[in-house]
C-alpha cells in the first residue's frame, strides 16, 4: 500500500495553508548486559529474590531533575524523556570496570549500568554523567493504534512541518508492504520532520537540506537512512520495534554527511 503526499504540489503558500486546515539497532547482546541493567533499575539481585521484584519498565529521575521512562520489555531497551515523544533505541557495548554502556544509533552514551547496580545518564549538559534513581512506576512504550487514514495525516503533518522549515514543499512518500507496521512508518515521518527541522534552524541549515526533495519511506533491512539523488530515503524494519527505524541523530548525521558530499 503506497500513501503520498503529492497531491499537495501546489504553489507553497497555498499548500501550507492545506497543511494547517487538514493537517538500529542490536539486541542486548548478552545476559550480563539485560542482569547489570536490571540491577541498575533496583539494585544487585541476591539470593533471596522475595524482596526484590523486578520491573521491566519504570520511570527515573537524574540528580539534574531529567525524567524519563526505561523499558526492557523487549529484546533492545528503549527510552523515552519526559517531554519528548521520541523512543530512542539503546545498543549494548562492554565498558571499564565491567560497567555496561548503553548508546543510541550514533555511538552516543546515553546509559551506563555499573556491575555494582547504578544507573548513570549521560546529556548534553551532563557529559560526565549524573546519577540517577527509580522515581516511579511507568507503562510499557508501545505503540498506539494506527490506520491507514491516520497515517496518511501523519505523513501530511510531517510533510508539512518540514516544507514550513525550508520554505517549499517537501513531500513524504510511504509504501508499506505488510500488515500492522503503519505504526513504525506513521513514527519514522514525525521523526524525520523532527530531523529536518532542527537542521533547518542551524547554521546554512537551509542550503544543507537544498539537495533533499523528497522524503521516502520503505521497507526493508536493517534499517537505515540514506540519500538517493533528491530523495531522502528511511528503510525500516518493524520486527525489531521503535529500533527498526532510525533516530532523529541518525537522520541528521545522514543529511549533514550527504551535503558535504554535493
Amino acid at each position: 500500500m503506497r500513501f503520498s503526499t503529492r497531491q499537495f504540489r501546489l504553489p507553497v503558500a497555498l499548500s501550507l495553508l492545506i497543511g494547517v486546515m487538514t493537517l538500529t539497532g542490536l539486541g542486548l547482546g548478552t545476559a550480563n548486559a539485560q542482569n547489570n541493567l536490571r540491577d541498575a533499575m533496583l539494585g544487585p539481585s541476591t539470593s533471596d529474590s522475595r524482596g526484590n521484584s523486578m520491573p521491566d519498565v519504570a520511570h527515573f529521575m537524574s540528580e539534574d531533575g531529567e525524567g524519563f521512562v526505561l523499558d526492557h520489555t523487549q529484546d533492545q531497551p528503549f527510552i523515552r524523556f519526559d517531554g519528548d515523544a521520541e523512543v530512542w533505541a539503546l545498543t549494548p557495548s562492554p565498558g571499564p570496570r565491567g560497567d555496561v554502556i548503553f548508546k543510541n544509533d550514533v555511538g552516543e552514551p546515553i546509559l551506563r549500568s555499573s556491575r555494582l547496580g547504578g544507573l548513570t545518564l549521560f546529556s548534553r549538559t551532563r557529559p560526565t554523567g549524573d546519577p540517577v534513581a527509580v522515581s516511579g512506576k511507568a507503562d510499557a512504550i508501545k505503540a498506539g493504534r494506527m490506520t491507514p487514514g491516520l497515517l496518511f495525516q501523519q505523513l501530511a503533518r510531517a510533510s508539512k512541518k518540514a516544507s514550513a522549515a525550508v520554505s517549499r514543499l517537501l513531500p513524504f512518500d510511504a509504501d508499506i508492504q505488510t500488515p500492522g507496521a503503519d505504526y513504525l512508518f506513521a513514527d519514522a515521518a514525525r521523526v524525520t520532520a523532527d530531523a529536518i527541522v532542527d537542521v533547518a534552524n542551524q547554521n546554512n541549515g537551509r542550503k544543507i537540506l537544498e539537495p533533499i526533495r523528497e522524503v521516502r519511506l520503505i521497507e526493508g533491512r536493517p534499517p537505515g537512512v540514506y540519500m538517493e539523488r533528491n530523495t531522502l530515503v528511511l528503510r525500516l524494519d518493524h520486527t525489531q520495534g521503535w529500533g527498526g527505524r532510525p533516530s532523529s541523530k541518525r537522520i541528521t548525521k545522514i543529511i549533514k554527511t550527504a551535503s558535504k558530499r554535493n
